[in-house]
């Protein structure tokens, strides 16, 4: 259990950073156009919804990488709310909510929950498609994807390793998301560079 443990905090260290290239982006862009608000409020949920896996699972590199995923995403928030000082309290309560929940529902909701939640770049596939047909510029972060692709395949890697089928399945459904969304926006950024030429 040591050595998944070990591939969990390099996986979730990988994973608490793959909001900062987007945050920054954002930042520097002074917009958060093209990002899906939504995609990252349901990512901090999913963060926070598996630190508390984490904690009831007793794996030290799921609760602590996902409660550092958990702040990074909502600094990602932060940056595309323009640091509104009332979302740092609804957010409080939206982790407090979600933590209560998978720590007092029974198993099979919690990973119902789980799996579900796995599904937060849905709102980000959406939202690139919709750039790609409308031939748009966006602040969408490849690279903070592509290190989040990375972190990803770590985290299966480590449910093999824990045997958390739980894990393997909704890394399996998180990869394959987070490649959709690349691939659009790959090509949306192909076009864009066509239409300019």
């Amino acid at each position: 259990m040591i050595s998944a443990e070990v591939v969990g905090f390099i996986a979730g260290g990988l994973g608490m950073f793959v909001g900062l290239p987007q945050a920054l982006r954002v930042r520097r862009l002074g917009h958060g156009r093209g990002v899906s608000l939504i995609s990252w409020l349901l990512l901090f949920g999913t963060s926070t919804c598996w630190g508390a896996y984490g904690f009831d699972i007793s794996s030290p590199s799921v609760l602590l990488t996902n409660i550092g995923a958990a702040l990074v995403n909502a600094s990602v928030i932060m940056a595309i709310m323009k640091n509104n000082l009332k979302s740092i309290a609804l957010l409080s309560v939206y982790a407090s909510a979600l933590s209560a929940l998978i720590l007092n529902l029974p198993s099979a909701v919690v990973s119902t929950i789980l799996i579900l939640v796995v599904f937060a770049q849905t709102p980000q596939i959406v939202r690139s498609y919709k750039n790609l047909h409308a031939g748009a510029d966006t602040a969408v972060s490849i690279s903070g994807l592509s290190v989040s692709s990375i972190s990803i395949a770590l985290w299966f890697v480590y449910a093999l390793l824990a045997d958390v089928s739980l894990i393997l399945l909704s890394a399996s459904i998180a990869v394959s998301l987070n490649i959709s969304v690349i691939v659009l926006e790959l090509i949306g950024k192909r076009r864009r560079a066509l239409q300019t030429t």
